[in-house]
């Protein structure tokens, strides 16, 4: 019997309509579960000289551990898959498709080949059927879930694609429910090119819990703890205002693309009123305590869900004060199944090529990009989303639109590795840099927010105390400072390696390690519960440096180097004009000295190529063994 995993991993072939499963034994103590085992899978099995949409490339649906468990937080799973840009890439999706998923008896699912026509895959307990979706291909995200639970009850959850993926545009997303998404990196673009519509799951079993009654014990303590915490008040009441306020208040969001730091006065007191006059309250994650996501409903446009950036991708990054414009494109967005910091940075590339004169309306179907311009908004996202007339340009992204279009464009397309960048300033956050410019995931996953304490800080009692709890987190006082290149490098390599651990465990990085605690303590303490397999905080964070590596190491085979680490040449040369943090830019010396730290802290050679001896500081020798064919020495 297994305890805390479910056991199993299946494998679907959409191209010659066979399912099969095995067990997830082999790859569990070392990779423990979602995204490590994903990870490690892919590592041995894709060709790193596949494109995105090959149909050979591999899916892979990673819930965590502890996923389909009464932990707190614990409904996660994490999407892997040779994605955007061609590399390695990885996306959180919540609701409740996880904990379905963990209790129909997978730790994984691994989807390749491509149907020849569209199909969704209905996945209940032990049985795998392949149903035709020819009539649901070019419905929306929310269309879509409800006919499908139309067709085979209500209590099946559904993760989906929507127009976009189904025409394969790179920053597709997967959906479920009314606010979760899989929506970095081009998932959804990868199952709309294997003809996959949705998965819908219907999981009835319970996940074997090793040590039952302290596992619940301990659990319980946990969600008092979280139900307790200050920090709560911020996930729970509008986090996606209160990520807009602390933008504007501290300036560490940009104003469209990358152009402005100041904001009209009326923002904040437009967005209260939205809320106020339109909010129905927030919704969690499956059985979540914390109710994380803001729910919508606006007269005219309909019901939606938003969290985190998205609303102010749609807003502050269009020059577009409105926020009932902005539900209205945000919600549209969703129903397409496009990622919304992606979507917005395209738009938003347009409107500043328009303001400078480089496209004309005639560029763009006669529709004159003026910024903020509630038809230049609309239009846009219908043409991508639908991959009609100047909407094609950027079905691989605003990088390839931009070389398209030329005239100079390039230059003002803010994206790495082939994926647009999310809306922070990295030029006066230089941890936020030196994520972005090394990670092929979120910047986000290396979130620093002891600097976010530090910005918010009333007085210098308060700051004191910051400096000490850096220097206990990371080791030093210059990670409570945003401007500092030195304290980027260690909190960026430690923060890396705490969100890679609740990944693979399935908790929510929202609660652990960013918001309500640091430690990851209480995880490995349930994750040892769980499955009988004694793991320390230290065990599991010793892993998840594995992982990392590992996922750096498959993006060398496939050319990544240190030329790719970097971030537009617009941030190193143009200062920001205005806002609280006017004037800052990044240094491109202190920059680069900033990289080699950190290739070193990680254990890479100075082109960012991890070292013979960092695969065996991991207990990766047999994977030495693979990656030293695959990279020639230089």
């Amino acid at each position: 019997m297994s305890f805390g995993w479910a056991g199993k991993i299946l494998r679907v072939d959409l191209s010659n309509r066979e399912s099969s499963t095995e067990p997830v034994e082999p790859y569990t103590r070392f990779f423990v579960g979602g995204r490590g085992i994903s990870v490690k899978m892919l590592f041995d099995e894709v060709d790193p000289q596949l494109s995105p949409f090959d149909p050979e490339n591999k899916l892979f649906f990673g819930p965590g551990v502890l996923t389909g468990t009464p932990a707190t937080g614990s409904d996660r799973l994490k999407v892997t898959a040779l994605a955007a840009g061609g590399f390695l890439r990885n996306a959180g999706l919540g609701g409740s498709v996880p904990n379905a998923i963990k209790c129909a008896g997978y730790d994984l699912i691994v989807v390749q080949g491509k149907s020849d026509k569209p199909v969704y895959l209905y996945i209940n307990n032990d049985s795998v059927e392949f149903k035709d979706a020819s009539h649901i291909w070019g419905k929306d995200t929310y269309e879509t879930q409800q006919i499908i639970k139309d067709e085979l009850g209500q209590s099946v959850e559904v993760m989906c694609i929507g127009p976009a993926g189904e025409n394969a545009v790179i920053f597709g997303s997967i959906h479920t429910g009314w606010t979760s998404a899989a929506g970095r990196c081009g998932f959804g673009g990868i199952m709309g090119s294997k003809n996959l519509k949705a998965i819908a799951v219907r999981g009835t079993r319970e996940v074997k819990i090793a040590q039952l009654e302290e596992f619940l014990k301990v659990a319980e303590e946990q969600k008092k703890f979280f139900e307790n915490k200050d920090a709560k008040m911020v996930l729970q009441t509008g986090p996606d205002r209160w990520i807009a306020w602390g933008f504007q208040e501290f300036g560490t969001g940009p104003r469209g693309n990358w152009e402005a730091c100041d904001w009209a006065p009326m923002y904040i007191t437009r967005m209260d009123e939205f809320a106020s006059t339109y909010g129905q309250g927030e919704e969690a994650c499956g059985k979540c305590p914390i109710s994380h996501y803001t729910i919508y409903e606006v007269p005219g446009i309909g019901r939606g869900g938003a969290k985190c950036t998205g609303l102010h991708s749609v807003t502050a990054t269009l020059w577009n004060n409105d926020w009932k414009l902005g539900f209205h494109a945000y919600n549209l967005i969703n129903r397409y199944g496009l990622d919304v910091m992606s979507a917005a940075s395209v738009i938003a590339f347009l409107m500043e090529l328009y303001d400078k004169g480089i496209i004309t309306a005639k560029d763009t179907d006669g529709i004159p990009m003026r910024k903020g311009d509630e038809n230049a908004i609309i239009s846009a996202i219908h043409k991508i989303g639908k991959q009609e007339g100047f909407g094609k340009l950027f079905k691989d992204g605003v990088s390839d639109g931009a070389r398209k279009i030329g005239r100079g464009a390039e230059d003002y397309a803010m994206a790495v590795k082939g994926m647009e960048l999310q809306p922070f300033e990295y030029r006066a956050i230089k941890q936020s840099a030196l994520a972005a410019a090394t990670n092929t995931k979120d910047v986000i996953d290396a979130v620093n927010l002891v600097w976010y304490d530090w910005q918010a800080a009333p007085d210098r009692a308060a700051k004191d105390a910051i400096e000490k709890k850096a220097v206990e987190l990371y080791g030093t006082t210059e990670a409570a400072f945003p401007e500092s290149y030195q304290g980027a490098v260690i909190s960026t390599a430690t923060d890396e390696g705490k969100t890679a651990a609740v990944d693979m465990v399935g908790v929510c990085k929202w609660l652990i390690p960013w918001f309500l605690t640091e430690s990851l303590e209480i995880p490995a303490k349930l994750l040892s519960l769980a499955t009988g397999v004694e793991m320390s905080e230290t065990d599991l964070l010793f892993a998840a440096q594995r992982v990392v590596t590992l996922e750096r190491s498959f993006n060398v085979i496939k050319g990544m180097r240190r030329k790719d680490d970097t971030l537009p040449k617009r941030l190193f040369e143009e200062p920001v004009p205005s806002g609280p943090v006017k004037g800052e830019r990044l240094d491109k010396v202190k920059f680069d000295k900033m990289i080699d730290d950190y290739y070193a802290l990680r254990g890479y050679d100075k082109d960012g190529v991890p070292k013979e001896e960092t695969f065996r500081k991991y207990g990766l020798s047999s994977e030495w063994k693979v990656f030293e064919k695959k990279v020639p020495r230089v």
